[in-house]
């Protein structure tokens, strides 16, 4: 399949850019082409007479502005060197513009604006809009002595952030107009900017007309609503900002069903085109998971391949034209997409060869310069080293040496990058600001889709089907985190972090923030941002950093502070992508993340104190399927085990969770945190350096210590879930830990049911995960004795699942068998489930194993949160995991850091977590509590009346100095991100105060709809 050269690739505006998602791409275009669905596009909306075209308003002041503009250059070329042209370019030129634009004559501001105790030199002010005009010859982004204190940019997207009066704002040197808004929600700069020296001297009329109908002066205008005054929120601009968020949910509802669609497109295509992979999965060597997880990864790469191109920020910096040429016009994925909506493909294969090839260049230490493509590593790390075509044993990357055909990629590609508008036009998405939060929105929904293959009958076939239940809060995406919820939790958790650690800019980089569910990381991407702001502010001397600045900021805090687990592998990879999207820095390697984002169950685990006290007898409860009888001997076995321990080393058990070990004597990993330092202290400046940091990354992995230890802790952790019965392999008891301590071997049988223990449930040990943020085995100040480590993080973060361990046996049967699931009551109910035991249909006894082996894992998930140890103020009762996790939170975090968490209010009211809650009242480490009711359906699929939370605590070297006492003011972050909206609702807030606070009564349990 071939094509004609493209010509014009690039952004649909050559001399317009956008930071911060101010306006997406569409709208602007829509704004452009006087789009009437778009509010305020009417002539009269203008201020022009009601059959006037906007196009020939637009067209009769370029014909001035263009003469005005060459007059004005024509004066500046006599000027003597070194003049700023301050004067010359306010007068004759910004204010000429802006005059034409319907402002009139932009009143001077003398003295310029105060806020805060804080001076800015703002020259002008019209109505609340201020306008900073400087000489042609300043720069915006960077003071200049005797001209500027400070960066412009800097000064005034400060100042829009400090003011609630006024939200946006104009900024021009004459060669280039930005229009800023206030970038409180967003972090770092927010404006769309307009080259104006491009246009008038390239004759650029397209960017010309956007630029009318953007910075004219009735868009800046306040229009008073029907039952109130008007603010600074009420107008034009901010309406167009709230019709982008309305199209855009509805896009990535779009997008969503899409990518799904392309998942589907490209599993179909490589069945049909490569036999060995039919063979593969037909002959279960190639698992449906693993196929879906390679087409999963390679939909990965081409988001980020599309994301990187449109920032222009994937090729080399140092790339010559001619080489950039080369690959815009042969090897984008901008001229993939073009030729998507375009086309509907063939059978022919070249097309798919072509990103191959870009995938492995990206992948490879040297990239391939003769596209100005650079190593990146990261995403595209395994492809480099990856097998000389496709084999009958599945590998890693395997996908890159199969064949595609043209029109299985094109329909994938045209999924993946188009939506449809409402009048069913296609629309390009907007991958050049396409946050992560979106990214996680989109995809994270996918993560729980069950694939299938079909490689028989009348073709192949690939599909995702939905769970057939129980998946609703993923594929709606109904419990993802708004990010004004988000920023406003970094207000009370990281943000006094930051301020302890802003001495310097290097103690900055020390903090290390961890959100133990993840998913796609949209907390921990926002929390990275915030940290690069004030790390490029503290370089660069502005509170208000440019782009530029936070952009290298940025890659620093990725690879240095960030932390994550999640329980599904796909998940924490769409997190590194996240990350990786939002650290790129042209030209740079993508920082490995392999050691700081990893897959397990942050709930289940253990510690070294919990290890030196040997196995609880309570992890000898029967559970689904044990013997009684047999599970009782086990318990008496396991405590003569216990008591001989005693014995021999000179201790005394006092209690269930009596350590067995004085603090100095308990197991550390001493060895395994020097490691990890020194692992992340290798400098990285190209893809070779941080092959060099995987390589170390396998060496500590596969190190006999890490391997020994981790065998001794998940040991400890199968015990709870071993099966209790004569027929199952010899049970793990205190002895058998004692010994495999010592380095004693399991015979066969018990290693392999510890392997597939491990597999199930995924047992994640944070001080062997993580050994330099948990240092074990030395007593120091720092010591977390409840656990024996040392350390934590300096901020924990997240939106854990609000869901209860318990099997909802109503629920597992819906949609698999309705007889059961909608018997009349819970007894019914039972006694349909035992008859499905000794059913004459294979179906339904198929169904009851599937049930029982679910009960079990569920009954196990309980009894480790009950009685393993580390739970001992919410592991009771019916469990939700969202107050376990809270106590995860707390246990993890270092003694002066800081927990912040999206919880159910029911954290503060519930009977089950009154001992977790009065624990932080009697210690001092409640921070903060805002309480909200759903009413706004932030949460769309949650009862509009059910209560949820922003909850911060303090580490347990930090107490508050006072108790707390309900306020009624919702938080600061997220009244001012909401304020152009006014829908969000007070918020009561527990909060330090000087008087005592009084518990409110539990109400029962509370958990998600």
């Amino acid at each position: 399949m071939t094509e004609e050269p493209m010509r014009n690739v690039g952004n649909a505006y050559l001399a317009v850019d956008v930071q911060g998602s101010l306006l997406p791409q569409d709208v602007l275009s829509r704004i452009a082409a006087a789009d009437r669905e778009l509010p305020g596009m009417r002539p009269e909306d203008y201020h022009l007479a009601a059959a006037e075209r906007l196009g020939d308003a637009a067209s009769r002041r370029w014909d001035y502005l263009l003469g005005a503009y060459r007059a004005f250059r024509d004066r500046l070329a006599k000027l003597p060197e070194g003049d700023a042209a301050t004067t010359l370019t306010r007068d004759r030129w910004l204010l000429v513009l802006l005059n034409e634009f319907g402002f009139g004559r932009v009143p001077y501001q003398r003295g310029g604006l105060q806020l805060a105790g804080k001076d800015f030199p703002v020259s002008h002010l019209w109505h609340s809009v201020p306008m900073h005009l400087l000489g042609w010859h300043s720069d915006l982004d960077r003071s200049v002595p005797g001209v500027t204190k400070r960066a412009p940019q800097s000064m005034l997207q400060e100042f829009l952030n400090l003011s609630d009066d006024h939200l946006w704002g104009v900024l021009s040197n004459g060669r280039r107009l930005r229009i800023l808004r206030d970038s409180t929600a967003l972090v770092g700069s927010a404006y769309v900017e307009f080259d104006l020296e491009a246009i008038f001297d390239g004759e650029l009329y397209s960017e010309f007309v956007l630029l009318y109908t953007l910075l004219h002066a009735s868009r800046f205008e306040l229009i008073a609503p029907d039952d109130g005054t008007a603010t600074c929120a009420d107008c034009w601009l901010e309406k167009w900002r709230a019709f982008a968020a309305e199209t855009g949910l509805r896009a990535r509802d779009q997008l969503r069903d899409g990518v799904k669609e392309a998942l589907e497109a490209l599993g179909t295509g490589f069945l049909l085109a490569n036999p060995k992979l039919r063979e593969q999965l037909a002959a279960g060597r190639l698992g449906r998971d693993d196929f879906h997880h390679e087409l999963l990864r390679l939909v990965y790469q081409l988001i980020f391949i599309f994301v990187a191109e449109d920032r222009g920020a994937l090729l080399d910096p140092a790339a010559p034209q001619d080489v950039r040429d080369r690959y815009a016009t042969w090897f984008s994925s901008r001229r993939l997409r073009r030729l998507a909506v375009r086309r509907s493909g063939d059978r022919h294969g070249d097309l798919w060869k072509t990103i191959v090839m870009v995938i492995k260049a990206l992948g490879a230490d040297d990239g391939l310069p003769e596209l100005g493509l650079p190593g990146l590593g990261g995403l595209f790390y395994r492809t480099a080293g990856s097998p000389q075509g496709l084999t009958d044993e599945p590998r890693p990357d395997q996908l890159l040496w199969c064949d595609l055909p043209n029109e299985a990629l094109l329909t994938a590609i045209r999924k993946m990058s188009t939506v449809r508008a409402k009048d069913g036009r296609p629309r390009d998405v907007d991958f050049q600001h396409l946050g992560a939060e979106e990214l996680g929105s989109i995809y994270e929904s996918l993560l729980e889709l069950v694939p299938y293959a079909e490689t028989n009958g009348v073709g192949p076939k690939f599909e995702l089907k939905e769970k057939v239940s129980g998946n609703d809060r993923k594929l709606t995406g109904s419990y993802y985190t708004p990010s004004s919820l988000i920023e406003s939790l970094l207000d009370t958790a990281l943000d006094p972090v930051i301020e302890a650690h802003a001495k310097s800019p290097e103690e900055l980089l020390t903090i290390t923030v961890c959100d133990p569910a993840c998913g796609s990381g949209h907390f921990l991407v926002a929390a990275a941002r915030r940290i690069a702001k004030r790390h490029a502010a503290m370089l660069t001397g502005e509170d208000e950093p440019v782009p530029s600045a936070v952009r290298e900021a940025m890659r620093k805090v990725v690879a240095r502070c960030i932390y994550g687990v999640d329980i599904n592998p796909l998940a924490a990879e769409l997190a590194k992508v996240s990350l990786w999207i939002e650290s790129l820095e042209p030209g740079k390697p993508l920082a490995f993340l392999d050691a700081h984002i990893k897959v397990g169950n942050a709930l289940l685990g253990t510690t070294p104190r919990l290890i030196a006290a040997g196995i609880p007898d309570g992890a000898f409860k029967p559970i689904e399927g044990d013997d009684r009888s047999y599970a009782s001997a086990l318990k008496k076995q396991n405590t003569r085990e216990v008591q001989r321990v005693s014995r021999e080393t000179g201790q005394t058990r006092r209690g269930e969770q009596e350590t067995l070990f004085d603090d100095a004597e308990l197991p550390g990993n001493q060895k395994l945190a020097e490691q990890a330092r020194t692992l992340a202290a290798i400098p990285v400046s190209g893809v070779a350096d941080v092959r060099e940091q995987e390589r170390r990354f396998h060496e500590l992995e596969t190190s006999d210590e890490l391997k020994q230890k981790r065998l001794v802790a998940d040991a400890w952790c199968a015990a709870f879930v071993w099966r209790k019965h004569a027929e199952a392999p010899e049970a793990i008891t205190t002895a058998t830990i004692r010994g495999l301590e010592t380095g004693v071997t399991l015979a066969s049988e018990r290693a392999e049911e510890l392997r597939r223990l491990i597999e199930q449930y995924r047992f994640f040990h944070w001080h062997l995960e993580f050994p330099e943020v948990f240092p074990a085995g030395d007593p120091g100040p720092d010591l977390n004795p409840a656990a024996g480590w040392s350390g934590g993080f300096t901020c924990v973060l997240g939106n854990p699942p609000w869901e209860r361990v318990k099997i909802q046996e109503k629920e597992f049967f819906a949609g698999r068998n309705e007889a059961v699931a909608n018997a009349k009551n819970a007894a019914a109910r039972k006694k349909a489930i035992a008859a499905l035991a000794t059913s004459r249909d294979e179906v339904d006894r198929l169904l009851f194993a599937e049930f029982t082996n679910e009960l079990r894992q569920a009954d196990g998930w309980a009894l480790l949160l009950r009685d393993s140890g580390r739970y001992p103020l919410t592991g009771r009762g019916d469990i939700n995991t969202y107050a376990v996790f809270a106590e995860t939170g707390r246990t993890i975090t270092a003694g002066q850091g800081r927990v912040g968490m999206v919880l159910p209010t029911g954290i503060a009211t519930d009977a089950t977590t009154q001992f977790f809650f009065k624990d932080m009242v009697t210690t001092k480490t409640l921070a903060s509590l805002y309480d909200f009711e759903n009413e706004d359906k932030v949460f769309a699929s949650v009862h509009n009346q059910f209560r949820f939370c922003l909850w911060t605590g303090t580490g347990r070297r930090s107490p508050q100095e006072r108790r707390c006492r309900p306020t009624r003011r919702p938080p600061t972050g997220l009244r001012r991100s909401c304020r152009s909206c006014g829908s969000c609702r007070p918020a009561r807030r527990w909060t330090p105060s000087g008087r005592p606070w009084k518990r409110t009564t539990p109400t029962g349990r509370s958990t998600r709809s």
